[in-house]
């Protein structure tokens, strides 16, 4: 009996070592609101290949945790929207060998700081969050985002081999040393317990919305650009012409396809130079590599005393936005063309938040923290 237990034990070690498949590829995506995507899901983005796969890290009506399921949108949870992995993987299904597929393992919390992916210092600050919006989502990572990258990470890894891991956050902290350092060490925490090669996995960091196209957290890419200098395997992903959303916080539906393409170009360029030129011939064949831009003549000047804001514009204001960092549009002030007027604070959730100052030429954003 002792020798039939061991014999079975045996074959059953063959069949898991058989089961991983070097040609499904993994990539681990992670970071806050514009990694969970906040941009509307179009008809384009439906036509996926049967080849490209996202794994649930959530429970929701059309997927089931733990388990693969068809790469459509959202991929991050059932209530996220389109974001950068989409278009990742879709680029580089269209120029890897046929016999590769390609899998998502996403999480991504909006709002949130770098440490709520440290896992040791994230409890704390976790059972400290009172944003009840930022609850909600956090219940559906069981309260531990980092544990569920690394659970699901470990049921992908089971079926396939861990190529890449995709970052976006940086809107919330990314203005200092410390963000760099905690992110290495999230990225050596992740190492250790998957048991990956480290010069083999490529660690991509992806640009915020840049200042020029009016980001209101663009001055976070110098921190996020500074990475690649101090860590090996580490790359920074531009935003260049990766169109923002109308907070100016998060990108728009393009945006997001334009900046999936760079990840999957950055990927190309680190691992496969010759695949990346095959790339680049592809997606400038289909006028897919020209970089937007965009322009306002509007111009903000503001003045708070209390819960008051005074505002002074260059141009008539026709209505203001006031955007939490999870993207949600929290109150709308509507003007009908004022270039100076006064905002009332009292109604508005004790938390940072974007206003998007819409004129008839486009819009101008200043954040605020109350």
């Amino acid at each position: 009996m002792k020798k039939v237990i061991i014999l079975l034990m045996t074959v059953m070690g063959t069949i898991q070592l058989h089961a991983q498949d070097e040609n499904f590829w993994i990539f681990l995506c992670f970071g806050q609101s514009n990694m969970a995507g906040q941009a509307p899901i179009e008809q384009q983005d439906l036509n996926v290949s049967d080849r490209y796969l996202s794994m649930a890290t959530t429970d929701g009506s059309d997927r089931k945790l733990g388990t693969w399921r068809k790469a459509v949108p959202p991929l991050c949870r059932a209530d996220a929207h389109l974001g950068p992995a989409d278009w990742f993987g879709r680029t580089l299904i269209d120029v890897v060998p046929e016999n590769v597929r390609i899998g998502i393992v996403s999480v991504a919390v909006e709002g949130c700081p770098i440490t709520f992916f440290d896992k040791d210092q994230n409890a704390p600050l976790i059972a400290k969050e009172d944003r009840d919006w930022m609850n909600g989502i956090l219940d559906q990572y069981g309260r531990d985002p980092y544990e569920r990258l690394l659970s699901m990470a470990k049921i992908a890894a089971k079926d396939g081999v861990i190529k890449g891991i995709l970052l976006h956050q940086g809107e919330t902290d990314a203005y200092n040393d410390q963000w760099r350092k905690t992110l290495r060490k999230i990225y050596r925490d992740l190492q250790q317990e998957l048991r990956f090669d480290s010069t083999a996995v490529p660690l991509l960091v992806g640009e915020v919305v840049r200042g020029e196209y009016g980001g209101i957290c663009g001055h976070a890419n110098p921190t996020i650009n500074d990475i690649a200098n101090h860590y090996p395997n580490t790359f920074v992903v531009s935003s260049e012409g990766c169109l923002p959303s109308d907070d100016n916080l998060h990108f728009s539906s393009e945006g997001y396809r334009q900046l999936g393409r760079h990840y999957a170009l950055k990927y190309l360029d680190v691992t496969n130079p010759a695949l990346a030129g095959v790339c680049r011939q592809k997606l400038a064949a289909a006028g897919l590599d020209k970089v937007s831009t965009s322009t306002s003549n509007l111009t903000i000047e503001t003045k708070r005393s209390g819960m008051t804001l005074s505002v002074s514009a260059s141009e008539p204001v026709e209505k203001v936005d006031v955007v939490s960092f999870s993207g949600q549009t929290v109150k709308t002030y509507t003007l009908g063309g004022k270039k100076s007027f006064e905002l009332s604070l009292k109604e508005l959730p004790k938390e940072k938040l974007v206003l998007v100052f819409q004129s008839a030429s486009g819009k101008a954003t200043t954040d605020i923290d109350l």
